[in-house]
């Protein structure tokens, strides 16, 4: 039988024990897994996690540290850092993974999404968009969607992720990224 330390190497170990401590850490690595592409500021984090910036700040040398995150400096203003996932890390997927299982997204796009077939774009809004926990999904489709099918589905998925889905349907006329300005948005499908 394989023990734990024989499984995973003495890093991996080291990472995975000190990546799931504390909830701002979670919080922080949700916002940035489920939209790997974005960029983060201190300021921005300190606001939306509602922590100080020293408390925002530790978390993120914490995961520097690992090389979960990358540090950039804006071109224009030095002083001013923004905060990247590093998605070359050996372990962001399974990352990803398992914060789109946490959030239930996963489920999401298997038992809804791919089942519609005319979907053109999906949107995630709210507070997932925000990278914090919540217990509703926020989506935009915009496509030609069957909406009674649509609604059958969320009720199949909506026990499997214990959260209420909310969804808003466009079709492809109707819908510009400009309605959405404002808000916490991520793109999620196109």
């Amino acid at each position: 039988m394989t023990q734990v330390g024989e499984a995973v190497s003495g890093e991996g170990i080291l990472v995975l024990d000190s990546l799931f401590s504390g909830k701002i850490r979670v919080a922080l690595l949700t916002k940035l897994l489920l939209n790997p592409v974005s960029k983060v500021y201190l300021r921005g984090l300190e606001r939306d996690l509602g922590v100080s910036s020293n408390t925002v700040r530790l978390e993120l040398n914490k995961l520097q540290e690992m090389h979960l995150i990358q540090v950039q400096e804006e071109e224009a203003n030095a002083k001013v850092k923004h905060y990247v996932v590093n998605q070359a890390h050996p372990m962001f997927q399974t990352l990803r993974g398992i914060i789109l299982q946490f959030v239930g997204l996963d489920q999401i796009v298997d038992q809804i999404i791919m089942k519609l077939g005319n979907v053109d774009q999906v949107y995630l809004t709210g507070e997932l968009a925000e990278g914090r926990n919540s217990p509703f999904v926020d989506l935009v489709l915009v496509g030609n969607v069957d909406r009674p099918y649509l609604y059958q589905l969320i009720e199949k998925v909506e026990p499997l992720i214990q959260k209420k889905v909310r969804v808003g349907v466009f079709g492809k006329g109707e819908f510009s990224e400009g309605m959405m300005v404002g808000g916490k948005w991520m793109k999620m499908m196109e």
